[in-house]
């Protein structure tokens, strides 16, 4: 039994990832800090004209009327192979990560292309 504890503990972190919870969208601002997954329409793309280049996804509706982004940062671009805010534009996608405040708006920073998946 004992020789089976640090085996649970290498695992614990992954069944974790895999039990993520589905947040309808209009929920999300109850979800801060829960690693969870957001499924809508990408309504719109923009890229920050700052020095350092931020890709928003803005997630159920374009902005100003946007109440949930995706972010993904400058230093993070290379993880993709194309270009977010080209790629996911109009599209479907559910998008897996913890839920963090910006500006009173919720929002998930994904680093990874994994993080988000083009659904039909």
């Amino acid at each position: 039994m004992y020789r089976l504890l640090p085996i649970l503990f290498l695992f614990t972190p992954f069944s974790y990832l895999l039990a993520q919870i589905e947040v309808p969208i209009d929920s999300t601002f109850n979800s801060v800090g829960k690693f969870v997954k957001v499924c809508s329409n990408v309504a719109g793309t923009y890229v920050t004209k700052s020095a350092s280049k931020v890709t928003i996804l803005n997630i159920g509706e374009d902005f100003p009327k946007c109440n949930f982004t995706v972010v993904i940062y400058e230093k993070d671009l290379p993880n993709f192979a194309f270009v977010p805010s080209e790629y996911y534009k109009s599209k479907n996608i559910c998008v897996t990560g913890t839920i963090n405040i910006y500006k009173d708006k919720p929002q998930i920073n994904a680093r990874f292309p994994d993080q988000i998946e083009v659904v039909q």
